[in-house]
This record gives structure tokens, C-alpha cells and sequence, in this order.
């Protein structure tokens, strides 16, 4: 669910003020960053 959806759903006016609701575990960012530049990658090989 995206922090955008959750800041709906509570009704917060801020996402900073819904952002102290969420937690992310701290590999989450790397893990999603390394995820996502696979990704690329894989889509720069099938245009080749």
C-alpha cells in the first residue's frame, strides 16, 4: 500500500504526518533500490 494511500485512509493532511506511522525496516529501501536496478538492466538487455 503506498504512503499516499494510507495518508487517505487515516486523513492526514500531510504525508510527514503519516510517515511516522509507517516503519520501514531499514533493508527494505536497499533491497527495493537493488530490485529496481535489476530491473533496468534486464529491460536495457531485451533492447539489444
Amino acid at each position: 500500500m503506498s504512503l499516499l494511500a494510507i495518508q487517505e485512509l487515516l486523513g492526514h493532511a500531510w504525508t510527514g504526518t503519516t510517515a511516522r506511522y509507517v516503519h520501514v525496516h531499514r533493508t527494505h529501501v536497499e533491497d527495493a533500490w537493488v530490485r529496481s536496478q535489476q530491473q533496468a538492466a534486464d529491460r536495457w538487455k531485451g533492447l539489444e
